[in-house]
């Protein structure tokens, strides 16, 4: 009768048994950076590709506009006022009053070039002092001019060994560079406005009387 027992029993000692058995669990997993990287890119969708955009056709280069030349800084028609002369003295004065017997300088026909070029280098030594001297009759530009053909002359205008001199006087029929003249004047300095702001001396003779000379004089000198 127990034999009976044990054999009913054994077959739920082997059941029993069999649910007190643990599950076999699965190896741990090592987290490395190769892991970490490879969750992220599960997590992350796969980025959409990017349609190419179209080649833009360039646009062609705006025509450079052609631009009017600029206006000259004065008015049309009107011309500047400079240089502006200024003269202090009196013409009518100083030829009333005009000593034609008792004259400083007589230039000649030596040294000519040499006592021009000393009025313009120590005109200081000269200023007011009265003068009879001869040569052609030159106008340039509207100024005239007394002189001679000679050498290069540093101060002298036109080619010529000249000095300049200011008159009232009416040159009609005279010849540029043919006319003889004798001019009797005063050693003068004035002074021209170059700008608004710039002004400089102005040496030249202060011509009391011009004579037109029949006889042409030595009209090219050599000192």
């Amino acid at each position: 009768m127990r034999k009976e027992i044990w054999l009913l029993c054994l077959p739920l000692l082997l059941l029993g048994g069999c649910g007190t058995q643990e599950k076999a669990q699965d190896p741990p997993q090592i987290i490395t950076r190769k892991t970490v990287q490879e969750a992220k890119k599960a997590e992350t969708p796969p980025a959409a590709k990017e349609t190419p955009a179209p080649a833009e056709t360039p646009e062609p280069a705006p025509q450079k506009e052609e631009q009017p030349a600029p206006e000259p800084a004065a008015p049309k028609g009107k011309k500047s006022k400079y240089p502006v002369f200024e003269y202090p003295y009196n013409l009518e004065t100083d030829r009333q009053n005009f000593d034609y017997n008792n004259i400083d300088i007589v230039v000649g026909d030596k040294r000519y070039m040499t006592q021009i070029n000393d009025w313009f280098m120590n005109f200081r030594d000269y200023k007011d002092k009265t003068v009879l001297i001869e040569g052609y009759f030159i106008s340039i530009n509207g100024h005239y001019f007394v002189g001679r053909n000679g050498p290069t002359c540093p101060y002298c205008t036109g080619g010529y060994v000249d000095f300049e001199f200011t008159s009232d006087g009416d040159f009609t029929g005279y010849e540029d560079g043919v006319t003889w003249i004798k001019v009797y004047g005063i050693l003068r300095e004035a002074t021209v406005h170059l700008n608004d702001h710039l002004t400089a001396p102005f040496y030249h003779l202060e011509a009391v009387k011009v004579e037109k000379m029949d006889q042409p004089g030595i009209g090219t000198i050599t000192d």
